[in-house]
């Protein structure tokens, strides 16, 4: 926890704006900050590539499954190169993204492009 913790702090501090603590806010809650840049945490329940619709996106989506999750982060093929490994094998990481919260089709999404916008923390074993 602590590791997660530093990364987080380390997101927020080199992150654009330098976003602030109260910043930080849980998957379910990003609703409530659309248009805002925010760090939104939570688990990754479910994520799925797919590579042959339109911009090749990769979805999180975090603490409920698709079509349940309250919160997804995509990443568009064009950007996939600057993740590694493949965000699609992170189902069940607790995971921090930060950027803009954008609404799409009802539902909070945030647009990641840079590894440095994704902080993860491996499931226990």
């Amino acid at each position: 926890m602590k590791h997660l913790l530093t990364t987080i702090c380390l997101i927020v501090l080199s992150a654009p704006g330098h976003a602030q603590r109260e910043d930080l806010v849980r998957a379910h809650e990003a609703r409530e900050y659309a248009g805002q840049y925010a760090m939104v945490c939570g688990v990754i329940a479910s994520a799925k590539y797919l590579q042959n619709s339109r911009g090749a996106p990769t979805y999180l989506n975090f603490d409920k499954p698709y079509p349940d999750s309250e919160f997804s982060a995509v990443i568009f093929g064009k950007n996939r190169k600057n993740f590694s490994p493949g965000p699609e094998t992170l189902t069940g990481y607790k995971a921090c993204v930060y950027g803009k919260i954008k609404m799409y089709k009802g539902k909070p999404q945030m647009e990641l492009v840079k590894a440095d916008q994704l902080s993860v923390k491996p499931p226990k074993q």
